[in-house]
């Protein structure tokens, strides 16, 4: 098709040519064009046009001085009269057009239902108006805008019809050009980023129908930075120009490859038959990316990296496919370049929920939902209470009363570790100023996250925070941190912990024995007190090798000369164990729960230590006698289990966890170790019949709950706590006729 100038140097030509011969127009009878008029033309009426003849003057010469083109036709649609600008637009002359019809321009590129449309239009509205695309004489298409009206006479019949026609051709071809802008890029003329979200979203929809599988590709440029600071941006963007090409010629022609800009492209693979295709087509695509490229005798050598997610597997719209596309892009990247990444679905489920829980957590804070509970740490040996430990809850408006696990451990290093830890210290000690006034003296220690322990102004604050309260000795405050913290820059923390401790406040170190730390590290680390870690209170009377970690523990902190704290005692008999091995003090709920500020001082007054620790003191119990010990913590462990079960109403919690009556951990130390060792004591001799229906009872209350009896179910619960009960007072007797007999025998050995 020749260029848009040509053709108008062409079609001027031909109207000057036109100019000599072509006066008015023959349609309004004046003037001539080649000797015909008025009277030559007999489909006029004169008595229709009721115009004196200047005014017919003034109408044939806008009608033949017209920009825009204009056909006359008779009611069959025969052609009666063109003016200038219709030939100039189609090529054609007035006599090779006059007497046909006007498909004599006709294209083919419109259905007969458009003409069907255009004739429906005219006979019931009187004109259409719209977009044809036409073909000029010469064979070119061109698009013209053209309205058509139908003119009646005095009795509403149809005499003729009259078109104009304005070419719009160049502004389609501009328009085009704009709306091929709009959605493709300009440099490589690959679909851009708008264009792309389209085709993702045909793609998902093709997909749904026929149980295909999508990749959404995200492919980022590892060197192209240095190439174009070297050889500059005209190498630069041919590169990109070589890169796009390489990329399209390597994929099938129903996937896209678009570029979303700099050295950033996307990739669409639809109609996949499995996972495994896309990665082996990226493959491929990384191969052919990483060959040489030679531009204006410079050799280029790139790599790329590719992150993608698949769908099905990744719900989303086009965005957000892409985006998790761009995420395992990065993550390629930081695995090393020049690799091909899938998006981890689970791990973004993860990200996602902890920024949202992160919101809420900052939310809940700004909102004063958190709150201090205390627990109690006693001395068992002298029978007294030593301290507290402030223990953060949050009073969640829909959730209740929530622990720090259910909370915090998720929130890692983030920054508002900082504001709770300070939040904490700050409430303890405004809290500790009021339990003085009260007259209640007591350490309290405060847990903080190790990032809050690094922080640059961590001690600076903390002097700040102490001065508030200038009654509260720094002596009385106490910081736990978890051993595991601690370890990951011993130097550092040492620093500060001996900063801190200038200032009077001292140190323990929390879940002391899970940590791995070597006895350098604790030599060097300067804290006071190491809380032994709940597990190994647990384990202690469940086996030698339990008894003998913990014993160890206890007798490394003595070698450095700190305090010991044994952490989640759930049972009274753990605190006999405890004693034997010299570590007097202990927190739990064999001790106290954590309580509320306000409920402290009234606990404190009531406190009483159990008599079994101090009757323990008197004759110690013999490693041997230990088992007994690990009897007793399982009955009651059983009691609080039964609980459970009724109030869940599981009767599994009970039928699926008991064995038989001699195979439980109980029958196997009551029926071996206990027999041979206690079968003298009278004492013992009961022990057998009170088990066996404190036994019979669990099983009972489980067999009512399977059937769903609830009267049934109350009422052997009530036996099973009777026979329960009576069976602790059973092991109390023997363990009390142990001790009278020691003391008759005194042990050799413990």
């Amino acid at each position: 098709m020749p260029d848009r100038e040509n053709q108008r140097s062409k079609l001027d030509d031909q109207d000057d040519l036109y100019a000599d011969s072509w006066t008015d127009s023959t349609i309004f009878g004046i003037g001539s064009y080649r000797g015909s008029t008025f009277l030559d033309n007999p489909d006029l009426d004169l008595a229709e046009l009721p115009m004196d003849e200047s005014r017919l003057r003034l109408a044939a010469s806008v009608f033949s001085k017209a920009h825009d083109g204009i056909m006359i036709t008779d009611h069959q649609g025969r052609i009666l009269d063109v003016n200038r600008a219709y030939s100039r637009l189609t090529g054609y002359s007035p006599e090779e057009v006059i007497g046909r019809h006007p498909n004599v321009l006709k294209s083919g590129m419109h259905t007969p239902e458009f003409y069907a449309g255009m004739w429906r239009a005219l006979e019931e509205f009187g004109v259409w108006r719209g977009e044809v695309i036409n073909r000029r004489k010469n064979g070119d298409l061109f698009t013209e805008l053209a309205s058509i009206s139908a003119v009646r006479d005095a009795s509403g019949e149809i005499t003729h019809y009259v078109a104009t026609y304005t070419d719009i051709s160049a502004l389609k071809e501009s328009q085009q050009k704009l709306e091929h802008l709009a959605y493709h890029d300009a440099l490589t003329g690959l679909p851009n980023r708008v264009l792309l979200g389209d085709r993702i979203q045909q793609a998902l929809a093709q997909a749904k129908r026929n149980k295909d599988v999508v990749a959404v590709c995200f492919l980022d440029l590892d060197d192209f930075k240095p190439v174009n600071d070297t050889y500059g941006h005209q190498v630069g963007d041919r590169l990109l120009i070589e890169v796009a090409k390489r990329l399209k010629d390597s994929m099938r022609e129903a996937d896209t490859v678009a570029r979303l800009g700099g050295d950033e492209f996307a990739l669409l693979l639809g109609a996949l038959e499995s996972t495994h295709e896309a990665r082996e087509v990226l493959g491929r695509l990384l191969m052919r990316i990483s060959q040489p490229y030679s531009i204006d005798r410079c050799v280029a050598r790139i790599s790329a990296s590719i992150g993608y997610t698949l769908v099905p597997g990744d719900d989303g719209d086009p965005d957000t496919l892409l985006r998790h596309a761009d995420q395992a892009m990065y993550q390629a990247k930081q695995g090393g370049r020049n690799r091909i990444q899938l998006f981890d679905i689970q791990q973004d489920l993860r990200t996602r929920s902890l920024r949202e829980h992160l919101v809420r957590i900052k939310k809940a804070f700004a909102d004063e939902e958190f709150c201090l509970y205390y627990q109690p740490k006693v001395d068992m040996r002298r029978g007294k209470v030593v301290g507290l430990e402030a223990l953060i809850r949050w009073k969640h408006p829909d959730e209740g009363l929530l622990l720090p696990a259910d909370f915090l451990f998720e929130l890692s290093n983030d920054p508002v570790l900082v504001d709770i830890g300070e939040w904490a210290i700050r409430t303890a000690l405004k809290q500790m100023s009021l339990w003085q006034q009260a007259g209640l003296l007591l350490p309290v220690s405060v847990n903080i996250a190790g990032s809050h322990l690094l922080h640059p102004e961590f001690v600076h604050r903390l002097a700040g925070m102490l001065s508030e309260f200038p009654a509260v000795e720094p002596q009385f405050l106490e910081l736990e941190i978890l051993e595991a913290a601690a370890l990951e820059d011993v130097n550092l923390v040492s620093r500060v912990i001996s900063r801190c401790r200038d200032l009077g406040v001292e140190f323990a170190l929390d879940d002391f024995g899970t940590g791995y730390s070597s006895l350098l590290y604790l030599k060097r680390l300067p804290a006071k007190t190491l809380k032994i870690d709940q597990s190994f209170v647990r384990e202690m009377l469940e086996s030698h090798e339990g008894a003998d970690a913990f014993s160890g523990i206890v007798g490394l902190a003595s070698a450095f000369k700190r305090q010991v704290v044994a952490e989640g005692m759930e049972f009274v008999e753990q605190g006999i164990v405890l004693l034997r091995f010299k570590c007097d003090i202990a927190q739990g709920y064999a001790i106290s729960r954590p309580i509320q500020a306000d409920e402290v001082l009234a606990w404190v007054d009531a406190y009483r230590p159990d008599p079994a620790w101090r009757a323990s003191l008197v004759i110690p119990w013999r490693r041997s006698d230990f088992p007994m010990l690990v009897a007793e913590v399982e009955q009651r462990r059983w009691l609080r289990m039964v609980e459970i079960a009724v109030e869940r109403e599981d009767a599994g919690l009970l039928l699926n966890r008991i064995g038989k009556l001699h195979e439980t951990s109980f029958g196997h130390w009551l029926f071996g170790i206990a027999a041979a060792r206690y079968s003298s004591l009278p004492e013992f001799s009961q022990i057998s019949g009170l088990y066996e229906k404190a036994y019979a009872a669990v099983i009972d209350v489980g067999n009512c709950i399977s059937e769903r009896d609830k009267e049934g179910t109350v009422a052997r619960l009530q036996a099973q706590r009777k026979h329960s009960a009576k069976l602790i007072d059973g092991l109390m007797a023997l363990r009390r006729a142990i001790a009278d007999y020691l003391k008759k025998q005194p042990p050799t050995a413990l």
